[in-house]
C-alpha cells in the first residue's frame, strides 16, 4: 500500500492479553495500516500460553514481553515502509486491571534510555532492573479471594464497595492484587517505587517518563471513589497497614498521586521519547495522550452519546452504555467515561449468551445440525403465542443475576403479571427459542433502565402501582421500567449477524433513534486512534467540540448498517413480562 506524503496519521495501540495491535488512521478517519504481534507465536521464547503464565489461580504476564512487543510492532511498521514521521499523535487501550511494579531504578531507566534515546532496545534498557516484579497480574487471576473480602469489610460489604468504586471487589481488580502482593511479597512491594496500570505503563514507556493513572481506568481498581473523584483513604489505608513496619512508601505515593482527570480538555502527556525518534523515525513533536482500558476504548470507537448502548452478542453477552446517572450495583460496573465530562460507562456482563441459545437450537433441530433456520423462524413467529410464558436459561452459573446454573419455565397471569405455576416444559422447543431470546433481551432492558436518564421516554402508564425487584434494586416501582428507553443501540459480536436474534433484541430494548449493526474487529485500537485524533485537534485549537459531538459529526456512518427501527408497539408488549421475570428471578 502507498501512503500519501500529504496525510497526517494517528496511532492507536491495543495491548490485550494475547497480542499487541497497532492501528493507523489518517485525518479522514480511514484505517490505513495495521500490524499485530501475537505473543505466543511471535515471542514464543517467553513461554506464555495465550499470553499468560498460569500457576493455579495465579495468572500473570511477563512485562518484558510487552516491551519486546512494542519494539517489534513498530519494526513491522518500518518494514511496511509506513511513514512514522507523519504520525502526530497516539493513544490507545490496554487490558484492564493488570498492574506493573516499577523499581526505584525505573524512572531513571526511562529517562536515560527512552527519553534521551540512549537505549538500543526497550528490554535491554528496562528489564529487569526497572521492575520490582517481572510479571504483572492478569485479569483472569483468581488468587485474591481473601483480599476481596478484606477490602469489602472495610467499606460495609459489596454494596458499600460498589457505591464507592462502581464495582464490588473482584479477583482481577488492581486493589486486591496490590494488597495481596503487599501481604505475600513484602520485599518486592518495598522495592516498588511506582505502580502503574497497563494503560499508563505503556504511555510511560512511550513518553520516557512515569505517567500517573488515567482516571477512567483507575475505576477498575476498587480503590477510586468515583463520586468524590479521588482515591479512597480507607481502602488505601488497608494496604498501608500491611506495610507499616517497613520503610515502604505509602500506596498513594506508589500510585503517583491522584489520577489524571478525564475532563473535556484532553491532557497532553508530552512528546514521544527520543528512543522512538532515533530508532523508528517518529517526529519529535509526536504527542502522547492518555491510554485507557480496553472496554473504555471500545465505547470511544463509536459515536456513543448519553443513553446510547452497545450490545455484544458473543459466547457471553456484554452491554456497554453511556449514561449521566451514577446508579451503582454489585452486579455490574460503572466507570467514569474517558472522554465525556460528567458521564459514566456502565458495563453489564452475562455468562450465558450464544452457548445457551445453541443448546436450545440443538433441541429444536434434533439431528445434530447447527442450522439456525428453525430457531430463527420460531423467534420471529408472530403466531407462536408465548405471551404468558417466561423462561430462565442458564446452562452456566450466571453473573446477573448472581445464581448457579439453572433452567426454569413458568406460566403467568397476563392481567396481574404474577406467576401461576412452574412447568417442566413448554408446548414444544420452538417456545424455548422465542423465550430464551426474549428473556436475555428483557434482562438487559431491566438492568439498563436505572442507568438511563429520567427523561429518556414518557411513562406508558402513570398509574402503575406494582413494584419489582432486580438484583439489589428492591421493591422499585414498575413505572421505572416503563419509561426508560435507550436512544440508539449498536450490536456487535458473532450473533449480531443473526437477523432474528438482533431484531428480537431491538424489539425488546426499544431504542428510540435506531438500531445499528457492525463488525468491529479493531474496536479497542480504533477507539485509541479516534481519541488521539480528537485530542490532538483539540490541543491545537482545530476543534472546540467535545469528543462525542466531534465523533458524531465526522464518523463514517456509511460503514454502519441501520438494521431496524424499533416499534413502540413491540416494546410495550414486553412491559407485561417485567413483573413475571422479577418474580421468577426471586425464586432462584
Amino acid at each position: 500500500m502507498t501512503f500519501s506524503p500529504e496525510d497526517t496519521y494517528y496511532l492507536g495501540f491495543d495491548l490485550s492479553t494475547q497480542q499487541l495491535k497497532c492501528l493507523a488512521i489518517n485525518q479522514d478517519l480511514k484505517i490505513v495500516h495495521s500490524e499485530t504481534v501475537e505473543f505466543d507465536k511471535d515471542l514464543s521464547h517467553f513461554g506464555t500460553r495465550k499470553g499468560v503464565y498460569i500457576k493455579g489461580d495465579r495468572i500473570e504476564s511477563p512485562v518484558a514481553m510487552w516491551l519486546e512487543a512494542l519494539d517489534l510492532v513498530l519494526t513491522k511498521y518500518q518494514h511496511a515502509k509506513f511513514p512514522l514521521n507523519q504520525v502526530v499523535a497516539m493513544s490507545g487501550s490496554c487490558q484492564q486491571h493488570g498492574c506493573v511494579f516499577w523499581s526505584k531504578e525505573g524512572a531513571a531507566s526511562l529517562e536515560q534510555g527512552v527519553a534521551n534515546g540512549l537505549a538500543t532496545s526497550l528490554v535491554e534498557q528496562l528489564s529487569p532492573e526497572a521492575f520490582a516484579r517481572s510479571t504483572a497480574p492478569n485479569w483472569q487471576d483468581h488468587s485474591t479471594g481473601m483480599q476481596c473480602d478484606q477490602m469489602e469489610d472495610t467499606v460495609n460489604g459489596p454494596v458499600g464497595m460498589s457505591n464507592i468504586t462502581g464495582s464490588r471487589a473482584h479477583f482481577r481488580f488492581s486493589g486486591p492484587q496490590i494488597l495481596k502482593i503487599a501481604q505475600e511479597e513484602p520485599e518486592a512491594y518495598e522495592n516498588t517505587d511506582t505502580i502503574s496500570l497497563v494503560s499508563n505503563f505503556l504511555s510511560s514507556v512511550l513518553c520516557g517518563k512515569l505517567i500517573a493513572l488515567e482516571e477512567a481506568d483507575a475505576c477498575g481498581m476498587n480503590l477510586y471513589d468515583i463520586k468524590k473523584r479521588k482515591l479512597h483513604t480507607g481502602l488505601l489505608q488497608l494496604i498501608d497497614d500491611t506495610t507499616k513496619n517497613n520503610k515502604s512508601r505509602c500506596v498513594k505515593e506508589k500510585l503517583a498521586g491522584e489520577p489524571i482527570k478525564c475532563e473535556e480538555n484532553p491532557v497532553n502527556l508530552g512528546y514521544i521519547g527520543k528512543y522512538f525518534v532515533n530508532k523508528f523515525g517518529f517526529q519529535t513533536k509526536c504527542s502522547i495522550f492518555p491510554f485507557t482500558g480496553d472496554n473504555l476504548a471500545t465505547i470511544c470507537s463509536l459515536p456513543l452519546q448519553n443513553n446510547d448502548i452497545l450490545v455484544s452478542l458473543g459466547t457471553s453477552t456484554t452491554v456497554l452504555l453511556v449514561t449521566d446517572q451514577y446508579h451503582p450495583s454489585p452486579n455490574y460496573h460503572l466507570f467514569i467515561h474517558p472522554t465525556i465530562p460528567n458521564a459514566y460507562m456502565g458495563m453489564i456482563c452475562y455468562c450465558n449468551g450464544s452457548l445457551a441459545r445453541e443448546k436450545v437450537r440443538d433441541e429444536i433441530n434434533k439431528d445434530g445440525s447447527t442450522n439456525w433456520d428453525k430457531f430463527n423462524d420460531a423467534v420471529l413467529d408472530e403466531q407462536l403465542d408465548t405471551s404468558n410464558e417466561v423462561g430462565i436459561y442458564f446452562p452456566l452459573g450466571e453473573i446477573v443475576p448472581s445464581v448457579p446454573a439453572v433452567t426454569k419455565r413458568v406460566l403467568f397471569n397476563k392481567e396481574t403479571g404474577e406467576i401461576d405455576h412452574e412447568v417442566e416444559a413448554f408446548v414444544d422447543s420452538s417456545h424455548d427459542a422465542k423465550n430464551i431470546v426474549e428473556s436475555q433481551a428483557l434482562s438487559c432492558r431491566v438492568r439498563i433502565s436505572p442507568l438511563l436518564a429520567a427523561d429518556a421516554n414518557k411513562a406508558t402508564n402513570s398509574n402503575v402501582t406494582s413494584t419489582v425487584s432486580f438484583d439489589h434494586d428492591k421493591d422499585v416501582s414498575l413505572s421505572t421500567y416503563l419509561n426508560k428507553r435507550p436512544k440508539r443501540a449498536f450490536f456487535v459480536g458473532g450473533a449480531s449477524k443473526n437477523d432474528a436474534i438482533v431484531k428480537k433484541f431491538a424489539q425488546v430494548l426499544g431504542a428510540t433513534d435506531g438500531n445499528y449493526r457492525l463488525d468491529t474487529p479493531n474496536s479497542c485500537a480504533l477507539g485509541g486512534c479516534y481519541k488521539a485524533l480528537w485530542s490532538d485537534m483539540y490541543d491545537k485549537n482545530k476543534t472546540s467540540s467535545g469528543f462525542d459531538t466531534f465523533l458524531q459529526e465526522v464518523f463514517p456512518w456509511n460503514e454502519l448498517e441501520r438494521f431496524y427501527d424499533s416499534d413502540t408497539k413491540y416494546w410495550e408488549t414486553y412491559n407485561k413480562k417485567i413483573i413475571p421475570l422479577s418474580r421468577l428471578e426471586s425464586t432462584l
